[in-house]
């Protein structure tokens, strides 16, 4: 069987081969959550995007590398979504620092972290990569660099929101952010096993993520000026 061949990336696409590649990930995207990673097959994303094997590996040497590119395109958009959200509500918490009740809190820091698209399906494509490339390294080629690169890029915005509120963090805001994200993860892990949606729904770790983002916050952070001032 003759091997595929993915396009020499110094090459630059054309406005036809990027339509082709968006539309194959719009596909992938769609087949991915429905069918899951292991169970999705090339044939069905070509299928689903209107195309062939061949327009597949012209772009992609593998399913596996096409959910990589999909993985990036998707935390950037939540990177972008962040600053979005950070843009609103810093000039909240600045007006408001020292009337924000617990309850409140809870929630604004829910609806900053909290993506608009469905959290729970994508915990799950995750969990099924990461159980790949850990028996397979070679199928996600810098996946470490690029969740640690993406971590650092958002820990300005993060630092930003927390500043507004008149706080400050305790350590590195680039180990706090890792932290975050870790208590954030283990609840959409949670909730895509219960079968509950991000959305909302029946009772489930994400109706407490909010809270529990709240505690960890105050933990990690001091109020702004809480330091003794020199003699």
């Amino acid at each position: 069987m003759a091997e595929h061949v993915a396009a020499d990336p110094e090459v630059a696409p054309s406005a036809r081969r990027l339509a082709t590649r968006a539309r194959l990930m719009e596909a992938a995207a769609e087949v991915f959550v429905e069918e899951g990673l292991q169970g999705a097959s090339v044939e069905a994303v070509c299928s689903r995007a209107g195309f062939t094997r061949g327009a597949f590996y012209s772009n992609f040497e593998s399913k596996e590398q096409l959910f990589l590119a999909l993985l990036r395109e998707e935390f950037e958009r939540r990177a972008s979504d962040l600053e979005t959200k950070a843009a609103a509500l810093e000039p909240v918490l600045r007006e408001r620092q020292d009337c924000i009740r617990p309850p409140e809190a809870a929630q604004l820091i829910l609806d900053f972290f909290m993506p608009a698209n469905d959290a729970t399906a994508w915990a799950v494509l995750e969990a099924e990569f990461l159980l790949l490339a850990m028996r397979d390294p070679s199928l996600a080629p810098g996946h470490t660099e690029f969740l640690d690169s993406f971590y650092t890029g958002i820990s300005g915005v993060v630092e930003g929101v927390i500043r507004a509120a008149g706080r400050r963090f305790t350590l590195p805001v680039e180990r706090a952010v890792p932290v975050l994200a870790g208590v954030y993860e283990r609840a959409l892990r949670a909730a895509a096993i219960s079968g509950a949606d991000a959305a909302g729904g029946g009772p489930n770790e994400l109706d407490e993520l909010g809270d529990r983002l709240a505690e960890l916050l105050f933990a990690l952070t001091e109020e702004t000026g809480t330091e003794a001032d020199p003699a």
